[in-house]
Order: C-alpha cells, then structure tokens, then sequence
C-alpha cells in the first residue's frame, strides 16, 4: 500500500477544471493535491521540485500534449503514476497513451467514485484501461506472434524472426498482413501513424501478457 496520503499533480490547461478536480480529491483525506499545472513546462518545474506520487494528466495541452509528456514523464521518472484523465474515449487515444506507459485512463464524465478508486488502483501497482476492440482476433496465430512480439521494446525485426525460426522477410510479410486486415476496422487518423503496430503490439502484450500460442 501506499503512504497516506497520496500526493497529486493535476495537469491540465483549464484552470476552472483544475480548480474544480482539486476541491474534489480534497474531500478525501487520503488524497492532497500538491500542486497545479497547465502545461508540460510547469509539470515539469512542479516534479523537480515537488514530492509528487501521481500525476493527472488531460490529452489536449497547448505546447506537448499530454501523451507526448506521458511517455517523457515515464522515461524520467519510471515509478511515478501517472493516470490520464480525459475527454477522448476512442480506441486510438487509449491505445497511444497505453503505449507512452500511462498506468490508468479515466474519462473527465465519470463520477467521482471511479476516479478515486482509479487513484488507489494505480497506486497499488495495476493497471486501469477502459475496454478497446480486439484487431488480433481477426490474425492468424503466426500473425499474432508476431504483432505481441512487435510490441516488446527489444525485438526488432531479425530478434522476432530468430524467435519464431523464420527468415525477416516472412516477418515482414506477416506484418504487411497484419496491416491489411487491421486498416479497415480502424479509424482513417489512427492507420496514418506510422507506429500504429508497435501501438497495437503494446496494447496487446498488455492486455495478453503470455507469450500467443501459433
């Protein structure tokens, strides 16, 4: 568990949000919201300075957005917990931010209940994502292997086809298939980002942490 109470940055560009967020976590005392930021420049003076164990963090932030400062956040500071709270509900943004290592995503709609208990649950080390579609479902086995291994930092391209005892051009085969099938039940923006099958690769190895049988 823990120390009580957990310390929070809220990070957002709306101060009347940020303002309203900060009276809401006080009602609980096992919250105390440490400071406020609007941006990614002061998130950042506010860590430097401030013993912070959780950071809430909007997507839409003038200057780095707040998946882009997610993954920034997360290579400085490995431990700390960081929750996005948000607007955006589709697929592509839950994928990105799980992708940029986000340990939870709540939308700003939910009551206040589930954004406490989304709190406690990051901070006790697990993950909270709302439910995505399942594209792999649509993958042959081989063709799964190969996105959950796409989604792993240290497996390039000869690392996945000496795993699966294959050539690298049957890798890239497998992944041109995987893109074919999977660009049509997604939206138009999302297949535009050219680390849409890392992005879905880490998504999947998230939610199917054993290795996919072939």
């Amino acid at each position: 568990m823990p120390n009580l109470p957990i310390k929070i940055l809220i990070v957002d560009d709306h101060p009347a949000f940020r303002h309203g967020m900060r009276d809401l976590l006080e009602t609980q005392v096992c919250f105390r919201v440490m400071a406020e930021a609007g941006n990614a420049k002061e998130a950042w003076r506010h860590l430097e300075k401030t013993d912070i164990d959780l950071v809430l963090l909007d997507i839409n932030m003038p200057g780095t957005d707040g998946i882009e400062l997610t993954s920034r956040l997360r290579a400085r500071y490995p431990k700390l917990a960081i929750l996005m709270l948000t607007m955006h509900d589709g697929d592509a943004y839950i994928r990105r931010a799980t992708a940029a290592g986000a340990s939870g995503y709540v939308v700003k709609t939910a009551d206040p209940e589930p954004i406490f208990n989304a709190i406690h649950t990051v901070m006790a080390g697990k993950k909270i994502l709302p439910e995505i579609s399942c594209p792999e479902l649509l993958l042959t086995g081989s063709e799964r292997v190969v996105l959950w291994l796409t989604g792993h930092r240290e497996y390039d391209t000869a690392r996945i086809a000496a795993r699966m005892k294959i050539v690298e051009a049957t890798v890239n085969t497998h992944r041109h298939n995987i893109w074919q099938k999977l660009k049509a039940t997604l939206p138009e923006a999302e297949t535009s980002n050219p680390n849409l099958l890392v992005i879905l690769g880490v998504e999947y190895r998230l939610r199917c942490p054993e290795y996919p049988m072939e």
